[in-house]
């Protein structure tokens, strides 16, 4: 056998050793997590929301209006075979109402409702480390709790979690 043939059987076998080894190690954490996020507009403000809690997002949804005096509530929206109540995002990150809102996303949990919003922009994943906490204080946010900082844009995260906190809050204490 030549020397070069010798190395080259030397260094297949140390790969495949490595290979192996790979698999039988603890996996490691990975470099970089990612996060995916939803960019939305709301009035003509731009947010993100985490995808991982929403369950879907649709356009043109009918929305059936519910008597009552409450300017969150919609009104019901059918999905997947159950009965919704759809909230204006608008008005719950304290905005006036008003404008089409012709979007719709739908929560993710055991606590389902739709949020109607006026602009669907698209999908950002980010590294997490592109995701802080959003400065506190009396200039914060109604429901922002963290802000995303990329190299093309600074939005705020909506806090979906706060909001339905505060609908299940409002719920019991009959004001929804």
């Amino acid at each position: 056998m030549s020397e070069n043939q010798t190395g080259v059987i030397e260094r297949s076998t140390e790969l495949r050793r490595a290979f192996d080894r790979s698999f039988s190690e603890a996996p490691g954490t990975r470099a970089t997590e990612l996060d995916d996020l939803l960019d939305i507009r709301v009035a003509l403000d731009p947010y993100s929301i985490h995808l991982d809690q929403v369950t879907g997002v649709f356009a043109d949804k009918p929305v059936t209006p519910l008597p009552g005096s409450f300017p969150e509530l919609l009104g019901i929206a059918g999905f997947r075979g159950a009965i919704v109540p759809v909230y204006d995002l608008r008005t719950l990150l304290a905005y006036p109402r008003g404008g089409l809102q012709r979007w719709l996303i739908l929560t993710a949990g055991q606590t389902r409702i739709a949020l109607a919003f006026d602009q669907f922009e698209g999908h950002t994943r980010v590294a997490r480390n592109a995701i802080a906490e959003e400065g506190g204080g009396q200039t914060q946010r109604h429901h922002v709790r963290e802000v995303v900082r990329t190299a093309g844009f600074v939005r705020p995260i909506v806090h979906l979690p706060s909001i339905l906190e505060m609908i299940r809050k409002r719920a019991r204490q009959g004001n929804l």
